[in-house]
């Protein structure tokens, strides 16, 4: 099934975060990267994710609620909660073993978003909210 369009941004976000996640996993133990990688992980949480949580909080998760899709929406928030608490883990430690776990929560996140939350959202939201959705996940609009 294609995905509808006003959802596209925010699968853009998901390939990005993809790319950080491979990235991370596919790298050793060694101190000097994983500092240079939680860095990279910060910003990309500060500057992608946390933006890109808060559209799916505000529009996605309200109407998939009231729409009863309420486990969608419980595993969404913890999954977003668990993802900013193992980055700060892993900044506070400098632990490359908490940024693993960080880069596989987050691989397996953007697969649960793509194969479930975006297709409840598709079949259950209603166009004005799809509308929101675009564009607050354009560039500079969020």
């Amino acid at each position: 099934m294609k995905r509808d369009p006003r959802l596209r941004g925010l699968s853009l976000d998901h390939h990005r975060a993809l790319k950080l996640a491979h990235r991370i996993i596919g790298h050793s133990v060694d101190d000097e990267e994983t500092r240079e990688l939680l860095v990279a992980a910060r910003r990309e949480y500060s500057e992608e994710l946390k933006p890109h949580f808060q559209i799916e909080e505000d529009l996605l998760l309200p109407g998939l609620d009231a729409a009863g899709k309420g486990s969608l929406v419980e595993r969404t928030l913890g999954e977003h909660a668990e993802l900013a608490r193992l980055l700060e883990q892993a900044e506070r430690g400098i632990s490359h073993a908490a940024l693993a776990r960080f880069a596989h929560l987050l691989k397996s996140h953007v697969r649960f978003e793509e194969r479930e939350l975006f297709p409840a959202a598709e079949a259950c939201l209603l166009d004005e909210t799809l509308e929101q959705v675009w564009k607050r996940s354009q560039l500079g609009t969020r």
